[in-house]
C-alpha cells in the first residue's frame, strides 16, 4: 500500500512533515539510486551528489519555496540537504547515459469517455528496485494550488491532479545533450501548482529546462495536450477530440527534425505505442475500468504495456510497472494501483 503524506504550512514545515513521515521510504530510495547510478549511469553516489549541486540555484530561481521544502524534507528524515537535492535531480543524473524505455500514457478527451469526463492514465514503468518507494503527497501550498502527487519518497514533484482539475502525466524522452537548468521533478511540481492548463504549459515553456520529457496535461474543462520538451525547444501535441497515446519516442515532426531529439532505445517504445493505439481505437466510450484493461495488456511480454521483470537480467537491470493510474479530472479522483495493473485493483484518492 502506498504511503499517504499530508503536507501543509510554510515550505519548511511541510517539508519536515514529509521527511519525518516518509524517512524509511526515503532511505530505500537512496539505497536504490546508489545502485542505479553505478550500474546504469556508471557513476558513484558521491559523484552524483556533486553533479546535483549546480541545480540548486536554478531551482531557487524557479520556485524558491521548494529549496526550503527540500531542507525540511532533509531535516525531517535526518539527512543532509544535498542528499534530497540529488534525489530531485535523479532524472538529469541518470538519463545522461541510462536507457529511457518506460511508461505508456493515454489521454481521453470528453468526446471519447462514457460520462463526458476527461481522463489521463499511465503506467509507471521503472527499475524494479524501486518497488515500495512510492508516496502519495497531499500538498497545501498557498498561494499555489492544492495538489495530489504520486512520486518517489523524497521527491517534490511527480504525476497527479490539483484542486482546479488539472491533471499531469509524464513519460521519459531522450535528448542528445542536457544542461544545468530546472530539473524535471521541479517542473512537474510547477505545472501541478497552476490554476489553469495554459498556465501549466507556461510553467514548462518559459522555464530554463535542464532535460527532456513528455508531459501530458488534461483538465476538467476538456483540455488535453501532450508537451514534448527538450532543453532548447518544445512542441505540443493536440488531441483534436480523439484519444492521444504516448510512450518514449518523439512524435512531433518539429522535434524529430530538430537538433535535440534522440531515440535512445527501440526495445519496446514503438510496439507499446502501436498496441496502445490499437486497443484504444477498439473502444467507444472509456471508463476507468476500460483504461486499466488497456494498461494491463501483455503483448511483447515482459516488455508490454504492462511491464514485468525479465528474470534473465540482473535485478538492477529489471523493469516493471510499479504502479498504474487513471485520473478523472472532473470528479478529481485518482485511481492508483500498487504494482502491475493486471494483478492489483486500484485504490481511490480524492483531492
Amino acid at each position: 500500500m502506498h504511503l499517504l503524506v499530508k503536507m501543509s504550512g510554510a515550505p519548511y514545515q511541510r517539508g519536515f512533515q514529509y521527511g519525518n513521515a516518509a524517512k524509511d521510504r526515503i532511505q530505500k530510495v537512496i539505497d536504490e539510486y546508489k545502485v542505479l547510478f553505478e550500474k546504469e549511469a556508471f557513476i558513484s553516489w558521491e559523484e552524483a551528489v556533486e553533479r546535483a549541486k549546480p541545480y540548486k540555484e536554478q531551482i531557487a530561481s524557479y520556485r524558491p519555496d521548494l529549496i526550503e521544502e527540500m531542507q525540511g524534507i532533509a531535516d525531517g528524515a535526518g539527512l543532509g540537504f544535498e542528499i534530497i537535492l540529488t534525489l530531485n535531480c535523479r532524472s538529469e543524473i541518470m538519463f545522461a547515459k541510462a536507457d529511457k524505455n518506460e511508461c505508456s500514457v493515454i489521454g481521453i478527451p470528453p468526446e471519447a469517455s462514457a460520462e463526458g469526463h476527461t481522463y489521463l492514465a499511465q503506467n509507471w514503468d521503472w527499475w524494479s528496485l524501486g518497488l515500495g518507494t512510492t508516496v502519495v503527497l497531499e500538498v497545501e501550498q498557498a498561494p499555489f494550488a492544492k495538489t495530489l502527487i504520486i512520486t518517489e519518497a523524497g521527491l517534490v514533484g511527480g504525476k497527479g491532479i490539483n484542486e482546479y482539475g488539472i491533471a499531469l502525466s509524464m513519460n521519459a524522452m531522450s535528448v542528445k545533450k542536457g544542461k544545468i537548468g530546472v530539473p524535471l521533478q521541479v517542473i512537474l511540481r510547477g505545472c501541478l501548482s497552476c490554476k489553469t492548463l495554459p498556465n501549466a504549459i507556461d510553467a514548462i515553456a518559459k522555464t530554463n529546462r535542464a532535460g527532456s520529457a513528455c508531459v501530458g496535461l488534461a483538465s476538467s474543462e476538456g483540455l488535453l495536450v501532450m508537451v514534448e520538451y527538450a532543453p532548447e525547444d518544445l512542441d505540443i501535441l493536440l488531441s483534436d477530440g480523439e484519444p492521444i497515446c504516448h510512450t518514449n519516442h518523439w512524435l512531433s515532426t518539429k522535434m524529430i527534425l530538430g537538433q535535440e531529439a534522440k531515440n535512445y532505445s527501440y526495445t519496446s517504445t514503438f510496439t507499446r505505442l502501436d498496441m496502445t493505439r490499437r486497443l484504444v481505437k477498439k473502444e467507444k466510450k472509456f471508463t476507468p475500468d476500460k483504461l486499466f484493461k488497456v494498461l494491463s495488456n501483455h503483448a511483447g511480454h515482459p516488455d508490454g504495456i504492462c511491464r514485468h521483470d525479465d528474470e534473465s537480467l540482473p535485478i538492477y537491470h529489471r523493469h516493471s510497472s510499479l504502479w498504474s493510474m487513471v485520473i478523472d479530472c472532473n470528479d478529481k479522483i485518482l485511481y492508483l494501483t500498487d504494482g502491475n495493473p493486471c494483478q492489483n485493483k486500484p485504490e481511490i484518492y480524492r483531492i
